[in-house]
């Protein structure tokens, strides 16, 4: 066994401040370039000391607000602050061994980071973080078992990609531009389509949540992804009230909207199919339900995640710094396309065969994750 600090020097990113961003120049690497969630790149176009330089294939730390390991892949560019480049220059490390092994590290030292409103770790206790280190031989044998089961994680994550493509190139074959309106269908707003109005959900203060499996769920914006929810299993769970669940019950085939959030996330939505038990849902989304005599939801729900519904929320959006919101009557007045309603369950025929297809690719890569986390308990402890 070692500790963090005696295997390698982490070099901490340069302090960029907004004067220095340019439109030209190497790329400024922050936190969520790393993380994918990014929409601008920031550039700089001046001297800087080699020491921040960082070139394909470095490994890269995120140790303040979201705790990470990387190796970059990309064009040469300047370390930010908040970010450790790894300089391997005291043990013989295989890079994919220490990727792997840092990043249960930091998974697991995530409850010892310090900060109320951004978690960070401290120099002295990432430095002092233990790190098995066997001979390079072992370490790459390790690491081809690890790196083996995480190419097949990452196939099976890229083939549940392109079944939400699948969907959506079907969408437009069958419906057309809806900006341009190519197919020459009747518009409408939600409004004069919704049989249950738009209604703000449930807020409850962090001590009425729960850690084990009393109370009902609760779902929250993290939760659902491109149209749908992604696990009914992992919802948080809180105490309520009957009269709170009666309130805010959420029913098959209701559809969920973020009302307030940061920009990019707002309107971000899920069709409710597959509950497993009452839940109810959060403050910061509103709920409706449409009328199944006039559209489908699935159609509606698919048209709610096009750029031209998103194009339109924003030109309702009240701004403030950091955080946009709609309210209900935002909802109301959003305008469809309503095509023949045959066509819209055709649609909605199709994507519950991908479905499907998506349900047998997401049970291989769950039973793909259990096997690699068995995996890194064996090898790391």
């Amino acid at each position: 066994m070692a500790k963090l600090g005696d295997i390698a020097t982490y070099i901490n990113g340069y302090a960029f401040k907004p004067q220095d961003w340019s439109d030209e120049g190497i790329p400024i690497i922050r936190i969520q370039d790393l993380t994918g969630n990014s929409y601008q790149a920031n550039r700089y176009n001046g001297e800087y000391a080699s020491k921040y330089e960082v070139n394909d294939g470095d490994v890269l730390i995120s140790w303040s607000a979201s705790l990470g390991v990387y190796i970059w892949h990309g064009e040469k560019a300047v370390l930010n602050q908040h970010i450790f480049k790894v300089v391997f220059d005291k043990e013989r490390i295989s890079k994919d061994f220490f990727v792997h092994q840092v990043g249960l590290i930091l998974e697991n030292a995530a409850s010892d980071a310090h900060g109320a409103t951004m978690k960070h770790l401290t120099k002295p206790v990432f430095d002092a973080l233990p790190f098995y280190l066997p001979p390079y031989e072992k370490q790459c044998e390790i690491a081809e078992v690890l790196d083996k089961v995480t190419s097949l994680i990452s196939l099976r994550k890229q083939q549940l990609a392109k079944l939400d493509e699948l969907v959506k190139a079907r969408f437009v074959e069958m419906f057309g531009d809806s900006v341009a309106n190519t197919k020459n269908f009747p518009s409408t707003t939600l409004e004069t389509v919704m049989t249950v109005f738009p209604q703000n959900g449930l807020y409850k203060p962090q001590t009425d949540y729960v850690q084990d499996d009393t109370g009902i769920p609760i779902l929250r914006i993290d939760a659902f992804y491109n149209g749908k929810v992604t696990n009914w299993n992992t919802l948080k769970r809180l105490i309520c009230s009957e009269t709170e669940i009666d309130r805010y019950l959420l029913k098959e085939n209701d559809i969920v909207i973020n009302r307030v959030n940061s920009i990019e996330y707002l309107g971000k939505c899920a069709h409710i199919v597959g509950l497993k038990e009452k839940t109810v849902f959060e403050s910061n989304m509103m709920r409706f339900h449409m009328d199944e005599k006039k559209v489908n939801a699935v159609y509606v729900t698919e048209v709610l995640c096009t750029e031209d519904i998103y194009r339109q929320i924003l030109r309702r959006a009240k701004k403030s710094v950091n955080q946009a919101s709609i309210n209900q009557e935002d909802v109301k007045s959003l305008e469809i396309l309503v095509p023949p309603l045959s066509l819209q369950n055709q649609f909605a025929a199709f994507v519950e065969r991908v479905d499907q297809q998506k349900q047998t690719v997401q049970q291989s890569l769950e039973k793909l994750e259990l096997m690699k986390k068995a995996l890194m308990q064996e090898y790391f402890g």
